[in-house]
């Protein structure tokens, strides 16, 4: 098997880990703290140590990341490592596709560089500098949207005029592909048999809500680009075409400061000021109405999209929530799964309570409807794929 590097980047924070016949050997995570930059190195598990990172060391990290593996004897050499596969979020029929990274791959990135500005340019940026610290490997971009291909047309287009959404090669996408992907692969053994009807909610620093039949997609709320869907932290979500089209007129919006406004400066930080999920629940807490009008707004757009789904699914047998907001806080899960009987979701308050941090069902043990906290694994989910290319 191959010894993989892999990488996940992001617009504030970008994840490596090391993989070495399929099991995970070291993870890295470098992100923005506000103050400056931190790198967290993780063994086994655990994290063993944390250190600043300036702005240039920042945006170096793949070849600290490197550097450590190297030094710390996990690899004998960079050339030991012959294989990376690096996480794409891009909208394009062509990186629905897992691929070679080769010239006419960063082509096609270039040319999506202004539909997709806060997240193609780093990539690109990340790919020079993975390519230079592995000079030896194979890289591959990992489709973030492989996992949507299976959606139905009918639900993937875009009621623009038919000529440019071909053209253009506008659709819903879809992303977290990765992350359901991986929810998917492990249904059958959480479940004893994969469920027919699958609701997955996947709520971290980016939400998204996806319809499993049968274990494959057929319906999610990320669109065209990750901005889409629902409320997130500076996201917007689907925030009309009428406003869109508003913002055009009343601040002059175009291009990329238009999608820097829907993606930096919108979702929970535009309606109560801050755009971390934790901190909105706590003011919350403390009575802010602005952090209660955004998690009430949060709560019914879940809502919103778990009934579409239902309606999509012809009915429903298993809700999976994972990524890090939804594995770590009962609360969270609590609050938004309630008021939902009419879909046949209850929760088990004392099973809810006992499962954080750790895979468990919530349900009560009469529910008609199976509901599961499970972790997700993208790193791992990228290893698996490149094992199989």
């Amino acid at each position: 098997m191959a010894t993989t590097f892999i990488v996940n980047p992001g617009s504030t924070s970008r994840k490596y880990a090391l993989y070495k016949d399929g099991v995970c050997a070291n993870v890295f995570f470098c992100e923005a703290t506000g103050g400056g930059y931190c790198m967290s190195i993780i063994e086994n598990g655990v994290k063993i140590s944390e250190k600043k990172l300036t702005a240039t060391e920042f945006s170096h990290s793949a070849s600290a990341a490197v550097a450590y593996i190297v030094q710390k004897g996990a690899v004998a050499s960079v050339q030991a490592i012959t294989h990376v596969g690096i996480r794409v979020v891009a909208p394009g029929t062509y990186f629905t596709t897992h691929r070679t990274i080769d010239a006419e791959y960063v082509a096609k990135l270039k040319q999506i560089e202004d539909v997709a500005p806060l997240h193609v340019p780093g990539l690109i940026d990340e790919i020079k500098a993975v390519a230079k610290a592995l000079p030896d490997a194979a890289l591959f971009g990992i489709s973030d949207s492989a996992f949507h291909t299976t959606i139905p047309e009918h639900v993937s287009t875009i009621s623009i005029p038919r000529a440019d959404a071909l053209k253009f090669d506008i659709k819903r996408f879809g992303y977290h592909g990765l992350s359901f992907a991986s929810i998917a692969r492990r249904l059958e053994v959480q479940f004893g048999a994969v469920p027919e009807r699958t609701i997955v909610l996947h709520i971290g620093g980016g939400v998204s809500v996806g319809a499993l039949k049968n274990g494959k997609c057929i319906a999610t709320s990320m669109g065209y680009s990750p901005v889409s869907g629902m409320i997130m932290g500076s996201r917007g979500g689907d925030i009309t075409a009428g406003v869109v089209a508003a913002l055009t007129v009343f601040k002059k919006l175009r291009g990329k400061k238009l999608y820097e406004y829907l993606y930096k400066e919108s979702g929970f930080k535009g309606v109560s000021g801050v755009s971390d999920l934790r901190l909105v629940l706590e003011r919350k807490a403390l009575g802010d109405p602005d952090a209660i009008l955004a998690v009430n707004m949060f709560v019914h757009e879940l809502h919103s999209w778990i009934g579409a789904h239902v309606a999509t699914l012809g009915g429903l047998d298993a809700v999976v929530l994972t990524a890090t907001a939804s594995e770590r806080n009962p609360d969270l899960r609590k609050l938004i799964l309630s008021n939902l009987s009419v879909f046949d979701i209850e929760i088990d308050d004392v099973k809810n309570n006992d499962a954080i941090g750790r895979e468990s069902f919530l349900h009560p043990d009469e529910s008609n409807v199976r509901i599961a906290v499970m972790k997700t694994d993208e790193m791992g989910e990228i290893d698996k794929i490149i094992q199989s290319l």
